[in-house]
């Protein structure tokens, strides 16, 4: 069983806490600073051993290893940037202080068939990830946040060129697969650089 430490940023060769990596919002604009795109996600990062074991079946079957840390995404949006997550931040940490840090237990898999992607199921006992992302989407009700109605807690693992591909990987990870968990304590706001290397702009703790 897995628990939790640092955050091991992928293609990153040491593992940091995210907001060791690049969480360093400051008045001057970090987003002008260092040109993000427009669009940010509130994520759930994987962290400490657990992050290292997602990211060994990242390296296999995902292309966008480098470009972002294991995660689950609690909502995103095409729009939504700095200038909207720092004057939302005051309600958003209230609201997260009296949420206590809680743990993620991981024991299987899961397709999304359209799109030929392999997943691993995030639990959290209690509802917590679904109580994050209501507070996220009631916090920007000027914000078009993607997939309102349809949210499904995943740790996106893998991505096909075929339905055939996305299956035998689904196997083979099957029979590899063992139960982990993590500590979640904080929530992450993340947008992409020029480079399209998502990166950490800002966290919000858990529990005050």
């Amino acid at each position: 069983m897995y628990a939790a430490g640092g955050t091991r940023v992928a293609g990153l060769g040491r593992t940091l806490r995210c907001r060791d990596a690049a969480c360093s919002y400051t008045g001057l604009m970090e987003q002008d600073r260092k040109r993000f795109r427009k669009g940010g996600a509130v994520t759930v990062a994987v962290s400490g051993d657990a992050a290292d074991y997602v990211d060994g079946f990242r390296r296999r079957y995902d292309p966008n290893v480098s470009h972002i840390m294991p995660h689950v995404t609690l909502a995103s949006a095409p729009e939504l940037d700095v200038c909207d997550w720092m004057p939302a931040r005051p309600h958003i940490q209230e609201a997260l202080a009296q949420l206590p840090p809680f743990i993620i237990r991981v024991t299987e898999l899961g397709t999304f068939m359209d799109e030929n992607v392999l997943w691993l199921r995030p639990t959290a006992l209690h509802g917590e990830l679904l109580m994050l992302r209501q507070t996220i989407l009631g916090s920007f009700p000027g914000v078009a946040f993607d997939r309102t109605d349809d949210f499904v807690p995943h740790i996106s693992i893998g991505f096909f060129a075929s339905s055939d591909d996305l299956l035998k990987a689904r196997d083979t990870v099957c029979g590899e697969l063992i139960p982990f968990s993590f500590r979640v304590g904080f929530i992450s706001y993340l947008q992409a650089d020029e480079g399209n290397i998502w990166q950490c702009v800002d966290t919000v703790e858990l529990g005050g």
